[in-house]
């Protein structure tokens, strides 16, 4: 359950994600960095080891939304294993190329459906990784402004009334801006509610906000703990970027999770 939406930039992009989540799991631990493989990420925590976003020193964001459309057709797969394992597996890849090499020999048996999105600003490239429990593929998308919704209610009515107003959005006259982006993911349709940008369910909720930055010679990110209708504590990192000529080779093998 969370809302992503990406602004895309000539060096760079600007980026915003809701984790919506059951109250009972909890808000997560704010972003640390960590050094995996000579690769600088940061990510925040859900608590357990595992995230639902992350970007590294190469400027490539990972995030991960949950699959409710095709959950119902894979109730006899077996969870196993935490969806907030993959991007911490798979943080470190300095391109889209290696990317795909990792996933290709990444054993996902036993973790429920997700969709995964990788933001590669040096290629331009947005590509979308599905799993439905038994099968895994992708899509690439243009170099262009994109959100994408998920709901445990329903992901097809998430995208309904979140993708409409956030089209309606795009009028506003500051809108691109980070100020804009952020009253966007606080914001609320016809009142809070279970398909409002920021969640409100009596048993679910939008826990934080994380927004990455991405510049030429910088990548930050930004993290609110609790609704961002109502919190206002930010909390920033900031790393050098490298580029493809710069950024260090994750070391091949393969990789279980």
């Amino acid at each position: 359950m969370c809302t992503l939406s990406l602004i895309t930039r000539d060096s760079g992009y600007l980026l915003a994600m809701n984790r919506d989540e059951t109250i009972e799991r909890g808000a997560g631990d704010l972003p640390e960095t960590y050094l995996l493989h000579g690769i600088s990420v940061i990510y925040p925590s859900d608590g357990a080891g595992g995230t639902w976003i992350s970007v590294n020193s190469a400027g490539n964001t990972f995030a991960l939304l949950n699959s409710s459309a095709v959950l119902s057709d894979s109730l006899h797969c077996a969870k196993t294993r935490s969806r907030g394992q993959i991007i911490p597996t798979l943080g470190t890849s300095s391109s889209m190329t290696e990317l795909n090499q990792e996933l290709g020999v990444l054993n996902l048996k036993g973790i429920l459906p997700f969709r995964l999105v990788g933001v590669f600003p040096s290629e331009k490239a947005i590509v979308e990784w599905r799993w439905d429990s038994g099968h895994f593929g992708f899509q690439t998308h243009g170099w262009e402004l994109r959100h994408w919704f998920s709901s445990s209610l329903s992901d097809k009515e998430a995208e309904n009334l979140r993708g409409a107003v956030c089209r309606d959005a795009q009028h506003e006259s500051d809108a691109g801006s980070i100020g804009w982006l952020r009253r966007l993911h606080a914001s609320h349709l016809g009142g809070p509610g279970p398909f409002s940008l920021c969640v409100h369910r009596q048993d679910a909720a939008t826990l934080s906000y994380s927004e990455v930055t991405c510049t030429s010679d910088l990548v930050q990110m930004t993290h609110l703990r609790g609704s961002p209708c109502t919190s206002t504590e930010l909390n920033t990192i900031k790393i050098q970027r490298t580029h493809h000529a710069d950024a260090h080779a994750s070391s091949a093998g393969n990789l279980t999770i």
